[in-house]
């Protein structure tokens, strides 16, 4: 399990493009606003102890948080 700092750390050399290609290889376009606001949500809205098995078991919680505020 990684903390919330832990997931920022890891997320930060990653690239928009190289994000958009490890989250949604069908949409390299989307790669810059998505990851600006995948890493603001980690930041603000994800409370300090929380942890996940990964990126990509945080960034399938942030797909789910569509519709709900932070």
């Amino acid at each position: 399990m990684k903390s919330i700092v832990e997931l920022i750390n890891e997320l930060a050399p990653i690239t928009p493009f190289l994000f958009a290609q490890r989250f949604d290889p069908a949409d390299i376009n989307m790669g810059t606003g998505q990851r600006i606001d995948f890493d603001y949500w980690l930041r603000n809205c994800m409370e300090p102890r929380r942890q996940f098995a990964g990126l990509e078991d945080a960034y399938g919680a942030y797909i789910k948080s569509f519709g709900s505020v932070c």
